[in-house]
């Protein structure tokens, strides 16, 4: 495989991250929503916080293998760059720029850090005491 190619697969596998995204985006989204609603509501009992925590964790999981899916989206394309024996200066700074060629088990640590904060306020807004 060239140079070429190598590029067009990994700008291929970006529109798929980015449709993941989008995905990823609109069910964090409906978490919230879920569980805004959830604590807004006096209809629901005990069953219904435990359905919502774990719709909101299940999202943030599958958000969590996306966002490595994707890390490692640039971590195949810069090994795969690397093993080129003739690579342009481009190809040379991306390898550079992304830094590894090893594959990657967790999102980075701002994506793991989003996860945290968008678990806690799914988490919160279900399971926090109510003011009156």
């Amino acid at each position: 495989m060239d140079e070429f190619q190598l590029w067009s697969l990994w700008s291929s596998n970006k529109i798929g991250d980015a449709l993941s995204f989008v995905g990823s985006v609109l069910a964090i989204w409906l978490s919230l929503r879920i569980a805004a609603a959830t604590r807004a509501s006096n209809e629901f009992g005990i069953l219904a916080k435990i359905l919502a925590s774990g719709f909101g964790l299940i999202v943030l999981a599958s958000t969590w293998m996306r966002m490595t899916n994707g890390l490692n989206n640039w971590i195949i394309a810069s090994n795969n760059l690397n093993a080129l024996e003739d690579k342009s200066e481009t190809a040379k700074g991306f390898v550079e720029y992304v830094g590894t060629t090893e594959i990657a088990t967790t999102p980075t640590p701002m994506g793991i850090a989003f996860l945290v904060i968008v678990g806690l306020m799914i988490l919160i807004q279900i399971w926090a005491p109510k003011s009156s």
